[in-house]
């Protein structure tokens, strides 16, 4: 990364970047952090823009810092599962996720976002070992030939889903099945329809999703292995207001999932390596009758 600025033109896409880069870098300041992204505050330091569509953003920053910190463990244990697999980050903005969890040491890394945002992307942050940067919309179809279906994937589609009509999010998920023969994982948040309406009420194109086993039935190879409502991980919220208000929400059926972070697997058609605690159990298994 350089000492210049990099000035950046405000529209919607980059105005959204720049207030998740400022929820992270207000988080980087809080002892303890919830995710820690030393690297959130070199991208702001080297962003030249008005200061002032700041103002109010990083108020109720905590549920997106949950999600990006129960998103980073479930990769962390994937990858020390996995030490050849493929990541595939998607809508990666600025996030340095890539550098927090580093590449899988025998794998590969891939982000992938708009070609406005990619650009921007390489002139804030270095790209480590195993990594490389793609620059599409997650919608085309041509970018995923050039990433290789030689080992399991991970996906991570943080804060896209939402935004994706279903037809567009089926679509997605049928492409990533079918390129993936070693088969794998994939991770991405959704709101239910009440939420969505009323972004869609104030303008923002947004899409609920009320059942997480909704990809169940669009594609008969995806299983749902965890749906993790957000507002669950209240007790770790560092201020004591949002920590009261999440516990209540968190308490009623009705705004529970809010955000959910959906976790689910699939076996492609040359078969999936077993999972890991698989394998612990039938090892633990053997163990007991061997001893009988």
């Amino acid at each position: 990364m350089g000492t210049a600025k990099r000035r950046v033109r405000l529209g919607t896409v980059e105005k959204t970047l720049l207030w998740t880069v400022y929820m992270r870098v207000l988080d980087f300041r809080n002892t303890p952090p919830l995710v820690g992204d030393v690297w959130a505050v070199d991208v702001l330091d080297h962003l030249e823009f008005d200061r002032r569509i700041l103002w109010g953003v990083g108020g109720d920053r905590n549920l997106v810092l949950l999600r990006a910190r129960r998103i980073d463990a479930w990769a962390r244990r994937w990858i020390s599962a996995h030490p050849g697999g493929t990541v595939l980050h998607l809508a990666c903005g600025p996030d340095s996720r890539a550098l927090r969890l580093g590449s899988p040491p025998e794998g590969r890394w891939f982000d992938l976002d708009l070609p406005n945002v990619a650009a921007l992307r390489r002139d804030l942050l270095p790209e480590p070992a195993g990594y490389r940067l793609l620059s599409a919309s997650v919608t085309d179809a041509a970018w995923l030939d050039e990433i290789p279906s030689d080992a399991p994937v991970l996906v991570i589609a943080e804060g896209l889903v939402e935004y994706l009509s279903p037809t567009r999010t089926r679509l997605l998920l049928d492409r990533l099945v079918g390129h993936f023969p070693h088969g794998g994982e994939i991770v991405f948040d959704s709101v239910p329809g009440w939420v969505g309406a009323t972004a869609r009420a104030y303008g923002v194109p947004m899409f609920g999703m009320e059942d997480p086993r909704t990809p169940e039935r669009w594609n008969p190879h995806l299983r749902l292995v965890r749906a993790h409502p957000l507002l669950a991980d209240h007790a770790d919220v560092p201020e004591w207001g949002y920590r009261t208000l999440y516990r209540a929400l968190n308490a009623c059926e009705a705004t529970r999932a809010a955000m959910r972070l959906n976790h689910y697997r699939f076996e492609g058609s040359a078969g999936s390596a077993p999972d890991p605690a698989d394998r612990s159990v039938r090892r633990g298994a053997a163990r007991r009758a061997s001893r009988r």
